[in-house]
């Protein structure tokens, strides 16, 4: 059995490999100590198994219904009686569901928009959003990821096509941002990317590109550092992925 799991967790990138997602980022400093806040428990291995039957995200798992592959609407119930799991099967498969935590909040609500996209939404236990994917083709595009009280963590888009990203963003608990890199010439292909002392004051900023015969990406241009005081404190120059001057 293929699990769709996979296809749900490269789209999250932790904050201690987040300039690896990229390749040939710098690595955020782990000198540093940045305030992440909580992330709440993990969804439930009995609510993540339903994702087996969903094929939209690459599950291949078929489930039955008397003997046969169901079709139409299907509910399984906790011990209590409450609802775990409402979704739509067609010859086996999930189309749209939702499932829910044993005090009956929602702990998950995915559906698909049309024939190619679709879009899962996972919540906390306290009812805040955990995190939203939106998929096409059954691959991740563009995926968040929220802490427990609500607040933006992570921030993630791909390329449809092309092997890259066109935006990264994390932050801290207080919803500071960490590192941010975007998309910003599309022509060449090039990265802004900025990384942020604790407390939110830019520490570093720059541009990359990538280079899609050798599908990597080098740091180009001039490289900005500040100190903790919001002073410049260096300057570098990049020539072929290498520092050529420092100021």
């Amino acid at each position: 059995m293929k699990s769709p799991i996979r296809s749900l967790a490269f789209c999250i990138v932790l904050s201690t490999t987040f300039g690896l997602a990229q390749p040939g980022l710098p690595i955020l400093t782990s000198d540093e100590h940045y305030t992440m806040g909580e992330t709440g428990e993990d969804p439930s291995p009995d609510l993540n198994a339903y994702e087996a039957m969903n094929k939209a995200l690459g599950g291949d798992s078929v489930r039955s219904c008397g003997g046969h592959a169901c079709l139409g609407w299907v509910e399984d119930k906790y011990p209590d009686g409450t609802t775990k799991h409402r979704g739509y099967y067609d010859e086996g498969k999930l189309t749209q569901y939702r499932n829910y935590h044993p005090d009956g909040t929602l702990e998950r609500d995915f559906k698909a928009i049309d024939a190619v996209k679709s879009v899962e939404r996972i919540y906390h236990s306290n009812g805040n959003l955990r995190s939203e994917a939106k998929f096409a083709e059954g691959v991740c595009i563009q995926y968040e990821d929220h802490y427990l009280d609500g607040k933006l963590r992570y921030a993630e888009e791909r390329h449809r096509k092309e092997p890259y990203f066109l935006r990264m963003d994390l932050f801290d608990a207080e919803g500071r941002p960490v590192s941010l890199l975007e998309l910003v010439d599309k022509k060449r292909i090039e990265f802004e990317q900025k990384e942020y002392h604790p407390g939110g004051l830019l520490k570093a900023q720059g541009r990359a590109r990538y280079d899609p015969k050798r599908m990597d990406t080098q740091r180009v241009g001039t490289w900005t550092y500040y100190g903790k005081d919001g002073e410049v404190a260096k300057s570098e120059e990049y020539l072929d992925g290498r520092v050529a001057v420092v100021r």
